[in-house]
């Protein structure tokens, strides 16, 4: 199965956050598992990495970003 890259704005839309918010809080993201990728000068992120961040943090009851 060929793994699903989002953009930026497909990523804070599933979070229901902000287009700020996100760039905002993007670097806590990225150090609780968030996985990007470089296509050229584009980033993306890997939807598997999104959705582990959004069950564990469910599981644990924490923030995404703590």
């Amino acid at each position: 199965m060929a793994e699903q890259l989002l953009t930026p704005t497909e990523v804070y839309k599933k979070l229901r956050i902000s287009r700020s918010k996100f760039y905002r809080i993007r670097a806590k993201l990225i150090a609780n598992g968030l996985k990007t990728v470089k296509i050229e000068c584009t980033t993306k992120y890997l939807e598997s990495s999104l959705d582990r961040m959004i069950v564990r943090a469910a599981e644990i009851g924490s923030d995404l970003c703590g």
